[in-house]
């Protein structure tokens, strides 16, 4: 009787110090992928990510190729979309036709798109290269279809991996030069070169002083605000006042900061440089809007030193 209950407590007590069976939720059958033969993982092979994943990626994003060593960048979905929609080309055709590699709503226009089709300067070849040269390139199997493929979401309006059309970007304007004239000359005034200071002779009362904006949208003369700040101290503007520039209708063609071009001068100021005395370095800073980045000051407290010299006056 006793070994019956010894044996009984036994067994009990096993029985008790087991522990309880944790039950993960995720074994549900429920929950199981689906089976299916089916390869085809995108509902609409004119979406984004099903342009990714059966051309960009196989096709482009090759070793030396669209894999990050330039653009477009197909390495990932995102790195994709954010280097064709509205980005601007390199290559174009001899009436430079195009402006972006991909511009949403009309193929015909995109770059890339058409690169597919032809060569579009007689030098760079039919995307992809690595199937002109080669008949059997896998490619030429469904040709047709990827690039029929392609158009249509370009054509659709180029939406992003979640169905989003994009958003035409709106740039900063830039600083493209500054110059000046004695009153009545055709000739700039000499400045330290490349792109330095201008020298102004100290018997002159005023100078003429132009500047070059370019903006990505708006002509350089439909920019708002349009006001000029100078200073003897490149530290000291926040207190200094605005000047009016004047607004031109026809520019003057000039060379300015990049030397290699000429550029459009629509900003004028005509400065009363009798204040200074020689040795003075006055700094230039204008304030232009294009209605969409708020007032941008040129150049700007951020600027390199050779764009902040090239907007100084230094009397002689």
């Amino acid at each position: 009787m006793i070994n019956r209950v010894l044996i009984f407590m036994i067994l009990f007590a096993l029985i008790s110090c087991k522990k309880d069976e944790i039950i993960n939720p995720y074994d549900h059958p429920d929950l199981f992928p689906v089976v299916t033969e089916d390869s085809v993982y995108f509902n609409n092979p004119s979406s984004f990510s099903a342009l990714h994943n059966n051309i960009f990626v196989p096709t482009c994003a090759n070793s030396g190729c669209h894999d990050g060593s330039f653009e477009p960048d197909f390495r990932t979905i995102e790195s994709s979309y954010n280097t064709l929609v509205y980005q601007p080309i390199i290559k174009n055709d001899p009436n430079n036709t195009y402006q972006y590699r991909v511009l949403p709503g009309n193929s015909e226009m995109s770059v890339m798109y058409k690169r597919l089709l032809i060569d579009i300067d007689g030098n760079s070849g039919i995307m992809p290269l690595s199937a002109e040269y080669d008949p059997e390139h896998y490619w030429h199997n469904d040709k047709e279809e990827h690039i029929q493929n392609i158009k249509n979401w370009i054509d659709s309006g180029a939406e992003d991996m979640f169905g989003n059309l994009p958003v035409l970007p709106n740039k900063v304007p830039e600083m493209r030069g500054c110059i000046a004239f004695e009153p009545g000359q055709t000739s700039p005034l000499s400045r330290s070169q490349p792109r330095g200071t201008i020298y102004v002779p100290s018997n002159l009362n005023f100078v003429d002083i132009y500047f070059s904006v370019e903006d990505d949208l708006l002509a350089s003369n439909q920019l708002s605000f349009n006001k000029l700040k100078y200073s003897s101290n490149i530290l000291n503007f926040e207190n200094k006042p605005f000047y009016d520039l004047e607004v031109l209708t026809n520019p003057i063609v000039e060379t300015g900061f990049y030397q290699s071009t000429t550029d459009e001068f629509f900003h004028k100021y005509s400065l009363d440089v009798s204040q200074f005395n020689v040795g003075d370095v006055v700094f230039l800073k204008i304030f232009v809007d294009d209605n969409v980045n708020g007032v941008v000051e040129i150049p700007s407290n951020g600027s390199e030193y050779q764009i902040i010299k090239h907007f100084t006056l230094t009397i002689i």
